[in-house]
């Protein structure tokens, strides 16, 4: 849930911003550890944003994901290269190419000018930084290590980002080709069809069980398009709202982690986030027990966030973390083991980035392959479809000319 709260700093200055968070006492928490003294925190009517992050709408008042990494990486260079952190958001700011981002760089720029730190002013804007980066920058800035880890932070996200890229491109042609099948099949039964009806119909023949089938539905969908037209919408509206709100989104996402080869590809997707996150945090000195808290937002599914909350309570009684993780069944085994003997060694993190690396190929591979199987499924299906349509419609004109001979 986004949180909006309002804090007293150490130096007596007022602190307010949004955070995600579980709970309340969760918000509370977090800002008792920052050092600062709540004043208030009420659950955020922007609670629709959890998604926001990841897929920006076109009206949306903050940049997109992009864009908050390029600036990532381009503030890490100017610090390495001995710029001031305020003179490096003003240079930024100056040369930012989208209106969005300049005026998110002042904004953070306007908060560390107003006596607030660095992470302080990231998590005021909301949303635009997650709450790992944000965490991430916190620890940065106590060990005096803010360029490499805004480094290490702009690898991560252009990883993810260049993964989901391919995903995306793979399954364009798929999409396309669905798309393309129900213009065709639409075009078909309101163009076509309506044409040949008006002859059978002249000619007075009896018209074959298959061509009256089709001539019915063409019917139907003249006389009741608009209606469907506007069902679907309202469809995918209400679909999108209970997804954002979290109405079943849990079942679902449970539902489609089941499936023979989609579930797959979301495993496999779900353990590289995991992974890769987890061993950023780490890597970065954000201690394990916070670093599965934040990763429990920023896994994005509420089915695995659920064995997160159970691993979170583990390293709260001295238990290990991937006990509730290993009877999940969300990742393969060989991740489980290669972690827990990664966790007995001390090299969790490294285990965590080989993970990580090992999988990624594994996905776009598993991802090919699968598309490789739709998408000639989708052509022979929509051929089948099309192809009955016509011989339908054929036969009743051939029973025309029968009759006429």
């Amino acid at each position: 849930m986004l949180y909006r709260y309002s804090a007293v700093t150490r130096s007596g200055s007022k602190l307010t911003g949004e955070i995600v968070a579980a709970s309340r006492s969760s918000v509370l928490d977090d800002l008792h550890k920052l050092g600062h003294l709540p004043v208030e925190v009420i659950e955020s009517n922007r609670a629709a944003l959890d998604g926001g992050s990841r897929s920006r709408s076109f009206f949306s008042s903050k940049p997109s994901a992009h864009q908050v990494t390029l600036f990532t990486r381009e503030l890490a260079m100017l610090l390495k290269a001995g710029l001031p952190l305020d003179q490096s958001l003003k240079f930024l700011e100056k040369d930012a190419r989208s209106k969005k981002l300049a005026r998110l760089i002042g904004q953070v720029g306007d908060q560390i000018g107003n006596g607030k730190s660095f992470h302080e002013a990231l998590e005021a804007q909301g949303q635009a930084f997650p709450p790992v980066y944000a965490s991430m920058v916190r620890v940065a800035e106590a060990s005096g290590t803010l360029e490499t880890v805004l480094e290490c932070i702009a690898q991560g996200r252009e990883k993810a980002q260049k993964l989901r890229s391919k995903v995306l491109s793979e399954m364009l042609y798929p999409a396309m080709l669905i798309a393309m099948a129900i213009a065709a099949v639409t075009i078909m039964l309101t163009f076509v069809v309506p044409r040949f009806k008006q002859m059978i119909v002249q000619a007075g023949t009896e018209m074959p069980d298959q061509a009256r089938m089709v001539i019915a539905a063409s019917d139907w969908l003249l006389a009741n398009g608009q209606f469907v037209a506007v069902s679907l919408l309202c469809l995918v509206l209400a679909i999108v709202f209970a997804w954002q709100q979290g109405l079943g989104r849990q079942q679902i996402e449970s539902l489609l982690l089941r499936l023979p080869l989609i579930g797959n590809i979301l495993r496999l997707n779900l353990t590289i986030r995991f992974c890769r996150t987890l061993g950023m945090l780490l890597d970065n000195g954000v201690e394990l027990p916070e670093a599965i808290k934040l990763l429990r937002d920023v896994i994005a599914n509420r089915f695995a966030a659920q064995y997160l909350d159970q691993s979170y309570d583990a390293l709260r009684k001295g238990k290990s973390f991937l006990e509730p993780i290993s009877h999940s069944g969300l990742f393969p085994p060989v991740v489980i083991s290669m972690l827990r003997v990664g966790e007995e060694t001390g090299s969790l993190t490294t285990s965590l980035f080989h993970m990580a690396d090992m999988f990624e190929e594994k996905l776009e591979t598993s991802v090919q392959r699968t598309l490789t199987i739709f998408e000639p499924v989708i052509i022979l299906l929509v051929g089948a479809f099309i192809a009955g349509i016509i011989i339908s419609i054929l036969g009743a004109v051939i029973s025309i000319n029968d009759l006429a001979i």
